[in-house]
């Protein structure tokens, strides 16, 4: 504007207009409260899994358990079993609904999906959950029966070895209690006893300590989890009818307090305005 203007005259402009700004904010807030209303809300299911401890990559890695739970494979499969109404066209807009996200300093990893229809998004989850554990159990299951066939074996070979140890040990005392035989001889006898006898108390020990790193492996083994269950949210995720509303009521102030200062330019400068229409009607004849 070319004439300055102090707070004063702001206040009476803003005053003068007031009706202009209160109907432009009212305008907004009830258009922002009728679409928050009319749009359905979406809802969000989350469940949080713990990874299984044991040696395979594939399931206990987060990033490739990632990639797996998010897999077109696997997600087919849900839509399979739950006999969703997905069609094929819509499959990417359905697979952005769902997320998996590693929880920070752990080794889990939290499902969730925003849906409209909260029981709905519970089955997808629960399923999803389901499907990697199925995959994941039987990865962790091989393994397992490895290591317990491995300690069978080490368990009957210490059978064994203790077995030999009391044989060996027999015939030790028996040597000692040989009659008719040199001293030379019986010392011979002896000390080749106590040789092999050393020898099957070594292999006893190194048979032992496998057999206990082996069971203690085996009781550190673990499979996938769920930490929490998927649950029905009570509250949606969006609309957020307060924030929507709100923020319309901004914008709404700012448009009106604009039109207001806008219409007073005019109102103050009608000269201004006659002259552009004059320079545009002559411009047009020039045409």
């Amino acid at each position: 504007m070319e004439e300055e203007l102090d707070l004063r005259d702001l206040i009476l402009i803003l005053w003068k207009r007031r009706k202009l700004i209160l109907g432009i904010f009212l305008l907004a807030v009830l258009a922002a409260a009728a679409v928050s209303f009319i749009i359905p809300p979406t809802y969000e299911v989350s469940t949080i899994i713990a990874l299984g401890a044991f040696p395979d990559p594939t399931y206990t890695s987060q990033a490739s358990a990632r990639e797996i739970l998010l897999s077109d494979e696997l997600l087919l499969n849900v839509i399979s079993a739950l006999k969703l109404d997905v069609p094929r066209e819509k499959f990417r807009s359905f697979k952005q609904t769902i997320k998996v996200e590693p929880v920070n300093d752990t080794n889990f990893l939290k499902i969730s999906i925003q849906t409209t229809n909260r029981s709905e998004g519970r089955a997808i989850v629960e399923k999803m959950v389901e499907l990697f554990k199925e995959r994941s159990s039987a990865s962790y299951q091989q393994y397992r029966q490895l290591l317990a066939g491995q300690l069978d074996a080490v368990r009957t070979r210490l059978s064994s070895v203790e077995a030999d140890i009391k044989k060996t040990r027999e015939v030790l005392s028996a040597i000692e209690s040989t009659t008719g035989i040199s001293p030379v001889e019986k010392d011979l006898r002896r000390s080749r006893t106590l040789e092999y006898l050393q020898s099957e108390e070594s292999q006893r020990i190194e048979l032992l300590d496998r057999y206990l790193a082996l069971q203690k492996e085996i009781n550190g083994l673990k499979d996938v989890q769920v930490i929490r269950g998927a649950r029905e949210p009570v509250y949606p995720v969006k609309p957020n009818k307060k924030l929507n509303v709100a923020l319309a009521g901004m914008l709404g102030l700012m448009v009106g307090v604009f039109l207001a200062f806008i219409l007073e330019y005019f109102q103050r400068n009608p000269l201004d305005l006659s002259k552009r229409e004059g320079i545009s009607a002559q411009n047009s004849q020039k045409l």
